[in-house]
């Protein structure tokens, strides 16, 4: 890793660190919660509780990832988009199915008591206390996005967002709950929350799914890096193609440009270093840049009459 200041591998290194803080806060919301279930149990308070389950999950993955990929930026990690896809896919099961397994036994519970789950105020006590920590989460995140310019912090800090209005709603749905009584109350919030679970579940699945699906071409970053090399190489290069797909945290970019066939080897080679640091300068998570090269056109039909 490199130690400089403000270089690629520091920032990722010192992203990872983050995570790392992330990682601890949620842990540490899911202790609350735990223990504040096992005092007063609520069917909202457990569905709240798997989704902090699903989000520390995705936090750990974030966080062995860029402890990895800050150490090996020189090859492109295709192991860890494997290990990174299993483990968030089989881990979000696990959790998908427990939770599914406890919720339709509280149905059936309710069903033959006709009693809500939600009996005190209690579960606010974790509702609350997981709704200051995601606040707080998503400051350090947005703090430390803007000092290390790292993608995955700011991804995590929209998600953080998302998570503080979870809470405000799981918050809500006890108070309601308590106060009417009423268990139409306690099944309405409860399913806005698993709405909340379901949209992370999902984000995994659907990466995942492209991922091994050979990534998800992203137009817009493509773009951007033509354009980030249209001011960085000669205007003699021509850039016939260029693609960024994302493979799990990953982007993995394909480029195919058009030189002089008289070009020696060592310009090529000079060429190709150039590139690959312009495009990594424009994005932190582009961790393999594959060049072909590729004679001019007109160059091209040149060479093929002298053949002929």
């Amino acid at each position: 890793m490199s130690t400089r200041r403000n270089s690629i591998g520091w920032r990722l290194y010192s992203a990872s660190r983050v995570f790392a803080l992330s990682t601890l806060i949620s842990a540490t919301g899911i202790g609350v919660e735990l223990v504040v279930f096992t005092v007063a149990s609520s069917i909202i308070l457990l569905t709240d509780l798997f989704h902090w389950a699903v989000d520390t999950v995705l936090e750990v993955v974030f966080l062995l990832t860029l402890m990895f990929t800050s150490r090996t930026r020189k090859r492109f990690p295709w192991s860890t988009v494997i290990i990174e896809s299993s483990l968030t896919t089989f881990s979000c099961l696990i959790i998908l199915g427990v939770y599914f397994y406890m919720f339709v036994d509280y149905l059936f519970n309710a069903y033959e008591s006709v009693n809500i789950s939600t009996q005190s105020y209690t579960p606010l006590v974790a509702t609350i206390t997981g709704g200051f920590l995601t606040l707080l989460t998503y400051i350090i995140l947005k703090k430390s996005y803007k000092q290390y310019k790292v993608e995955l912090l700011r991804v995590d800090s929209i998600h953080a967002l998302v998570d503080v209005i979870a809470a405000v709603v799981a918050s809500l749905g006890v108070i309601l709950t308590v106060y009417t009584k009423n268990m139409a109350v306690e099944i309405f919030f409860t399913f806005i929350l698993m709405l909340f679970v379901f949209h992370s579940l999902v984000e995994v699945f659907r990466n995942n799914i492209k991922a091994i699906m050979g990534g998800e071409l992203n137009a817009e970053l493509s773009l951007e890096l033509k354009k980030k090399l249209e001011e960085n190489i000669n205007k003699n290069i021509n850039i016939a193609n260029i693609e960024a797909r994302k493979l799990g945290s990953f982007y993995v970019v394909n480029i195919e440009l058009e030189v002089d066939p008289d070009t020696t080897i060592l310009e090529i080679h000079r060429l190709r270093r150039k590139v690959i640091r312009a495009i990594t300068e424009k994005c932190d998570l582009v961790y393999h840049v594959d060049i072909r090269f590729n004679p001019k056109h007109a160059w091209r039909k040149r060479y093929l009459r002298k053949q002929y």
